[in-house]
């Protein structure tokens, strides 16, 4: 299968530890408390992820917009690296994700997921086994068939969920990229039975269809409906086969029900009663396509040609074995260990393969297209998110993916007009904002990542600006875009500068001098918008008065945040921006005030770490001449934000965005300046890392580890010490060691004349 890791050689290894039982799989948390000692036993690293982290909110009190941002917004059931199809329980319909802790029902698994978005999306094909099926059966659409549970009879481990449910049916789900291998359990009825809600999806169908096949034991469906936080469409198909007859079929359209009917056009939905003289499980094989349901049907022959739930599960193990053990951390106890290994789960959930087996794919340009062999084609190309640490990290642990990445974004653009903002399956939702699709291709080049076109990238990062920036003529006429004309104007000002400044550093690299000048220029753009009265950036209108009401903690131009949380924005300007604040150490007292608070959430005027704008602003003590801040701050957010049980997550993961910062803390790195490769520097979170990227191995290496004391006395980078709070990309990236000297009280590493080299966090 083609999207598995390059480091092949470890497989043998890693199957046969599966086959040999090798992998404890945890229950549903850690029994541990946080600080316990470290383990004794030996566990695979399957066993410390805990998929429950992340589905319950935080815990603390942030004050959000909506309740939507509480939590991780992650799911639990079962998924395969990068897979198409994701399949989970689902407790509510209308819930990024689908699936809340704290809720005591189930209504049903649908096929489609997206981890930790804000918004509602998904949840297609929604399959509930019943116990008893009456003759006369009414509409899933009623909710007559969601069903209790408990969670001391729910499991989930990578690529696996069970759930006993209080009607005496036991449900089993594995996946593979494109399929999903399902096993029902029933009690001993007169009628067990499967419902699907064809028409079911999160955000409605505005058309559906599905048909029932008793001679092959099969059921294929579709639906057509919008993607997440816009009236776009997308259409997704499926076929699935089963291992036992039916004894009685039907179908729904909108609530009434069709006995013995084989196809529903409308409001679709079928339900099948299975014939179990004998054996009361029965096993299901399900395929995704969205290109059509004879795709569908293909993908299952290619990936699940056969029943076998246990080789499936098995394989979908061995697939996630490879992927956490990218980074190997010794030394941290179990806890620590579960909440990093759960994180490097999330972030690889997205973005997701979306051609089918035999390589073809549906386009923007709603055609069929075929990939070269080897190619991988993805979806869920959330640039917001993934433009701030998560394509960084990518490029780094599998840069052969984000090439795919990087060509999928560059192919949606061929067939859309535009690199995608927020691309899902097809289409481009344009959620949220900025030009990020540009970043995060600007970002993969700067951090080694090659093999594809640079010179048409550059021209469709130009000529997709007037769909992607709103207000663009006034950000080039003004300077800035003018908030009495655009939404969310002092946002998409940062943003734009901060897109500029990494399309800038691209066009330095692939040699196009002149307009890596007009793009660096632009990038001081987010200086028209500081005001010297207050110290904070503010919203401006276009004759050139500042929005009125204005307070730190204001939201007015800003876009899931405020003037407090966007004032650090700029990085790769810091520098300039500490003057703007009166000197370093102003700068130093301003993020002193910010991280009283590290999760505040959007209306107050602190660090709301739990969402994508303040990611990089612990990081920027680096460049204010206090790095043992940084080291504190950032044990900080480590240590209160991120825990092992199901409100573990500070924010929406977004796709593993916000796990992605923490793996990148842990190793005591961050890549805080988009399009620059590169790392300020951090407290490592364990006592030994070892990073395998591509063909290379990164060790980082920590002295006089503890977690309470965070701070550092001394860096040797490559065996030479190293005074700098920035390690260039180019000195680790073949591999080597980093080592960090550890002290239990702040030092002075980091603060000498030489500390930030030239061209860090200044444009100048």
């Amino acid at each position: 299968m083609e999207i598995v890791t390059n480091r092949d050689r470890r497989k043998p290894l890693l199957f046969l530890a599966v086959v040999l039982g090798y992998i404890i799989l945890p229950c549903c948390g850690s029994d541990s408390p946080s600080g316990s000692r470290p383990s004794e036993v030996t566990r695979s690293l399957t066993g410390y992820v805990d998929p429950f982290i992340g589905t319950a909110p935080s815990g603390s009190d942030p004050g959000h917009l909506n309740y939507f941002f509480e939590g991780g917004d992650v799911f639990p059931g079962a998924v395969y690296p990068l897979g198409m199809l994701a399949w989970s329980p689902d407790t509510r319909r209308l819930f990024p994700g689908g699936y809340r802790y704290g809720d005591r029902s189930i209504r049903g698994f649908s096929l489609t997921h997206f981890s930790g978005r804000g918004c509602i999306s998904y949840l297609d094909f929604l399959f509930m086994p019943v116990a008893d099926l009456p003759d006369s059966p009414a509409s899933p659409r009623l909710g007559l068939y969601r069903t209790a549970f408990s969670h001391s009879n729910e499991h989930a481990s990578p690529g696996y969920y069970r759930v006993l449910l209080d009607s005496g049916v036991q449900v089993e789900l594995t996946a593979t990229a494109r399929t999903g291998i399902a096993r029902w359990t029933f009690p001993r009825r007169d009628s067990p039975a499967l419902v699907i809600d064809v028409a079911g999806s999160a955000n409605g169908a505005s058309a559906s269809s599905v048909s029932v096949l008793p001679e092959t034991r099969e059921i294929h469906g579709s639906v057509t409906t919008k993607v997440g936080c816009s009236q776009k469409t997308y259409t997704v198909h499926f076929a699935a086969a089963f291992d036992k007859p039916f004894a009685r079929h039907g179908t729904w359209s909108y609530l009434t029900p069709s006995p013995g009917s084989t196809r529903s056009q409308e409001g679709a939905g079928a339900y099948v009663v299975f014939a179990l003289p004998d054996n009361p499980v029965v096993t299901a094989r399900v395929g995704l396509s969205f290109i059509s349901r004879e795709k569908a049907k293909a993908n299952l022959q290619a990936e699940s040609p056969s029943f076998d739930f246990d080789r499936t599960r098995r394989a979908a193990e061995v697939a996630w074995e490879e992927r956490l053990g990218l980074i190997e951390v010794e030394g941290g106890t179990e806890d620590q260990k579960t909440v990093f290994y759960t994180a490097m789960y999330h972030v690889f959930m997205h973005p997701n393969v979306f051609n089918d087996a035999d390589g073809e794919y549906i386009g923007y340009d709603g055609l069929v297209h075929q990939l070269s062999p080897g190619e991988v084609h993805y979806h869920n190309l959330a640039a917001w998110d993934h433009y701030r640490s998560l394509i960084q990290l990518r490029s780094i642990l599998t840069p052969h993916e984000a090439l795919d990445i990087v060509n999928s974004l560059l192919r949606d653009a061929e067939q859309g007009g535009h690199v995608p903002r927020w691309g899902q399956a097809n289409v481009d939702s344009l959620g949220m904002n900025g030009d990020h699709g540009a970043a995060m291709i600007a970002t993969a080049h700067a951090f080694g990542v090659t093999g594809f076109d640079t010179a048409s990238a550059l021209s469709f990062i130009r000529s997709g600006e007037p769909v992607l920036r709103e207000g663009l003529a006034e950000y080039e006429g003004l300077g800035y875009v003018a908030n009495d004309r655009t939404p969310y104007a002092a946002a998409l000002t940062l943003e734009y500068a901060v897109d500029d400044f990494a399309i800038a550093q691209f066009a330095d690299a692939v040699g196009r001098a002149a307009i890596a000048e007009q793009y660096r220029e632009r990038a001081s753009n987010w200086r028209n918008l500081f005001d010297l009265a207050t110290g904070h950036i503010r919203p401006r209108n276009s004759h050139g008065s500042w929005a009125r009401g204005f307070s730190p903690g204001s939201m007015e131009g800003f876009e899931e945040g405020n003037a407090s949380q966007y004032r650090w924005t700029p990085a790769f300007d810091a520098l300039s921006l500490f003057e703007l604040l009166g000197g370093r150490e102003a700068a130093r007292a301003a993020l002193d005030d910010f991280f009283q608070e590290l999760n505040a959430g959007m209306k107050r005027p602190h660090a709301y770490m739990g969402n994508e704008p303040c990611f990089g602003s612990p990081w920027l003590y680096d460049l204010a001449g206090d790095p043992s801040k940084t080291q504190e701050t950032v044990r900080r957010i480590q240590s209160e934000l991120f825990r092992n049980d199901p409100g573990g997550l500070p924010g929406n993961d977004d796709g593993g965005a916000l796990s992605s910062w923490y793996v990148f803390s842990a190793m005591g790195l961050y890549p805080a300046i988009p399009g620059l490769g590169g790392f300020l520097v951090g407290p490592p979170a364990f006592q030994k890392l070892t990073v395998h990227m591509g063909d290379a191995d990164l060790e980082i290496l920590v002295r006089d580890w503890s977690w309470h004391a965070p701070y550092l006395r001394a860096v040797r980078l490559q065996a030479e010490e190293i005074d700098q709070v920035w390690i260039p990309w180019e000195a680790v990236e073949q591999g080597g060691t980093i080592e960090f000297l550890m002290s239990s009280e702040p030092t002075q590493w980091g603060t000498g004349p030489e500390a930030v080299p030239p061209g860090i966090g200044s444009l100048r």
